[in-house]
């Protein structure tokens, strides 16, 4: 007969190995759910226990919105994520959080303008692999591109003695021709890393017809104004302004104007314009607000340019929501205030 001391000794052994047991069970049954949202929150891009889930990084508003379109019903394209500048801030100042940096890292793709009407200047100062970089100005040629020479900043260094600046428009996607090629060279960059699919091409599709109305109104009032001298308060619409082919002579309004010099460089340009074509009378001409009007110089505006147009440079959302078929929107407005300004 065992002694009581080693009843007790095997009792707690018992108990101990059933503690135990507990303890492990319950560790596990709290491991399972933490390893499903493991799996769930694995690195976008990689295969997972629900198949891939790829992300594609945009670094402007307006090939956000082609992008979108031709990824609207991809099952691979899981997300398109906009990377620019929000409703409301000035898009030249504007750079990405740390926390959205790491995110561009993560993704499988990048489009930007790129070089030679560069949009996001930040990209450059930023650690992105860069054959992840879509640079869609690749399918623009380089008579394409918009060369501005900045008469504000005139300086002397050098032996140059005085002199200015160019400058590129970033703006690319004002001219409707010139965004379709960008359009078209995000689809083929999409299939080449995704491989082609119905539903690419059929969101492809629908952003070819988008742009079929587009150009149609485009076209329109083209013929309408074959021949045109425009004035325009900064040289940000030049993209558009040179797909009618019109003369476009541009202000350099780019940031707040004291308004008596303001008035002086206006009443110059309009001179300067009058006396280089003196067939060019006021009602022959067009000025139009690139993005942003000054309230002051409006009225001053029109009793010199009797037909003028606010623009939209389309450059960031106008609130919060984003919406695939805006850049679409707001270049069909761009197109009717032209219009009815001709009219």
């Amino acid at each position: 007969m065992l002694s009581p001391e080693v009843v007790s000794k095997r009792g707690n052994e018992s108990f101990d190995r059933s503690l135990n047991l507990l303890l492990t069970i319950f560790a596990i049954v709290l491991l399972i759910p933490l390893t499903g949202c493991k799996t769930e929150q694995q690195t976008e891009g990689t295969e997972s226990n629900s198949g891939p889930h790829h992300r594609v990084a945009v670094a402007n508003y307006p090939l956000y919105c082609m992008v979108s379109k031709i990824c609207e019903s991809s099952a691979t394209v899981k997300e398109v994520v906009y990377v620019g500048p929000p409703s409301g801030t000035d898009p030249h100042s504007w750079v990405p959080t740390a926390d959205q940096i790491r995110d561009l890292q993560k993704v499988d793709l990048i489009v930007c303008n790129g070089p030679g009407a560069v949009f996001a200047t930040w990209i450059d100062k930023v650690t992105i692999d860069e054959s992840k970089l879509c640079n869609t100005t690749d399918a623009i040629k380089q008579t394409e591109f918009v060369l501005v020479k900045d008469y504000q900043l005139v300086h002397s260094h050098g032996p140059e003695g005085e002199h200015s600046h160019t400058w590129v428009v970033p703006q690319s996607w004002l001219s409707p021709r010139i965004a379709r090629k960008q359009a078209k060279f995000c689809y083929q960059r999409l299939t080449k890393l995704y491989g082609q699919s119905p539903e690419l091409d059929n969101g492809f599709a629908e952003l070819q017809k988008n742009f079929d109305s587009l150009e149609a109104l485009h076209e329109k009032i083209r013929n309408q104004a074959p021949k045109l001298v425009v004035a325009s308060s900064t040289p940000d619409v030049q993209y558009l302004t040179r797909s009618f082919d019109w003369e476009d002579r541009y202000l350099q309004w780019t940031d707040s104007r004291d308004v008596a010099q303001a008035r002086e460089e206006l009443k110059q340009m309009h001179e300067r314009i009058l006396k280089a074509d003196a067939t060019a009378a006021p009602n022959e001409t067009l000025f139009l607000w690139s993005g942003r009007q000054i309230d002051e110089l409006a009225g001053f505006v029109d009793s010199q340019w009797p037909r003028s147009a606010k623009l939209d440079l389309v450059d960031s959302p106008q609130g919060k929501s984003l919406d695939p078929e805006d850049y679409f929107q707001r270049m069909t407005q761009n197109l009717r205030l032209l219009e009815s300004a001709l009219e």
